[in-house]
């Protein structure tokens, strides 16, 4: 996208956007992080070291959060948020908890998860993928690192565009703007019967010139109008945030999340196919285990991080069948963890056996309904300013 005219979310696409930008509200102190880093007793090259790869201080404490992890810049767990005396401790060998075993049948796979789930007092998420990605930066933290392999990624789509481009930056992200939403919303309402209704509410001497005096409205259609409107207008920054970015999520947008699932089957139907897009045409094609490099992530539940998908009022008239199909569950993140789902990594399943498309538990079709089963496809695709970016699968 090369138009310089593009603003809000659409900004990301575009080519000229500037991924530098500092954030509105700045938390985090470079000056007063290297001079943290210098009095713990780190020379001028080992300070940038850590800064680079993601360690940092706010104005207000000496405390140093790995943003990667982090979150919270004035609350310490001691090992995603160090003292500067515990700053060598992230020179220590690799001592991630996460294990790593390997299954060599889809049966031995599910008998791998039955005992996970026995242990972990968690309910477990899953994640499938083909293939390890690891967090490349000069200093992991060894918290986080698995010997024999690395430090896992499990950044969202944002933070990899974002950290494709520059690996310091803090940058805000903003979701579509409301009168965008709004446009997708809409599609499940006649808005032509919407202004006449309207219309003659005012002429029945109705006040109607607020999203409020519609929701008060005595005709159930403009009530039920003026309480989907309101719903978003007032939601969507608070409780619909995570309904919101879901929906970006799993229709091909970038977003601050990463989806999970509560299902195995979901996992390795991910963790066996690979995504294209052709001309506007996305597809999942079968390739199997990748010759062994196939993963499941087993991921513990966190009620404060991570969301199962539900139908919220304001979805009521065009449900999203991707999120329930996929039995979802997103994981947050923010600029100070972006890689905050890694945080509760409890082990990894390689798949290193063969495996038969006939086998796959899941297909396309299962997790991906067409435009006549889902009404947000529909929807997204006819109120987006530039639907050519969700994922379409025919």
């Amino acid at each position: 996208m090369k138009s310089e005219n593009v603003f809000g979310y659409w900004k990301y696409y575009s080519d000229n956007f500037d991924w530098n930008q500092p954030p509105i509200m700045n938390l985090v102190n470079k000056e007063k992080t290297l001079e943290v880093f210098h009095n713990a007793g780190f020379d001028e090259i080992k300070s940038k070291q850590l800064w680079d790869s993601g360690y940092v201080c706010s104005d207000y404490s000496d405390l140093v959060i790995d943003r990667y992890y982090g979150g919270a810049l004035n609350s310490g767990d001691m090992i995603s948020r160090l003292m500067p005396s515990q700053l060598n401790d992230l020179f220590e060998p690799p001592k991630s908890r996460a294990w790593v075993k390997s299954a060599t049948s889809l049966n031995d796979v599910y008998q791998i998860i039955k005992d996970a789930q026995s242990k972990c007092s968690k309910q477990l998420m899953f994640r499938g993928q083909r293939q390890n990605y690891f967090i490349d930066r000069e200093i992991n933290n060894p918290n986080f690192t698995i010997e024999g392999l690395g430090e896992i990624s499990l950044l969202s789509s944002f933070w990899r565009q974002v950290f494709s481009k520059t690996k310091t930056s803090f940058l805000d992200f903003e979701t579509l703007l409301l009168p965008e939403w709004n446009k997708i919303f809409y599609t499940a309402y006649d808005l032509d019967d919407i202004e006449k209704r309207q219309a003659l509410a005012l002429e029945n001497g109705e006040w109607m010139h607020s999203m409020q005096d519609m929701a008060d409205s005595d005709d159930p259609i403009l009530k039920e109008f003026g309480n989907h409107r309101l719903d978003l207008a007032m939601g969507m920054n608070y409780n619909l945030a995570d309904t919101l970015s879901t929906l970006l999520q799993h229709y091909g947008l970038l977003s601050t999340v990463i989806d999970l699932t509560t299902s195995p089957d979901v996992a390795l139907f991910f963790a066996t196919h690979k995504y294209s897009c052709n001309k506007g045409l996305s597809n999942y094609e079968f390739v199997g285990t990748n010759k062994g490099k196939s993963v499941l992530y087993l991921i513990r539940g966190n009620e404060t991080e991570m969301v199962n998908h539900s139908e919220d009022r304001v979805l009521n008239k065009i449900p999203p069948e991707r999120p329930k199909k996929q039995h979802c569950v997103i994981s947050r993140s923010s600029a100070h963890a972006v890689n905050l789902p890694a945080f509760f990594l409890e082990g990894i399943i390689n798949l290193e056996f063969e495996l038969d498309e006939s086998e796959s538990p899941k297909s396309m079709e299962d997790l991906f309904p067409s435009e006549q089963e889902d009404k947000f496809l529909n929807a997204i695709r006819e109120g987006l300013l530039f639907p050519d970016k969700v994922s379409y699968f025919g």
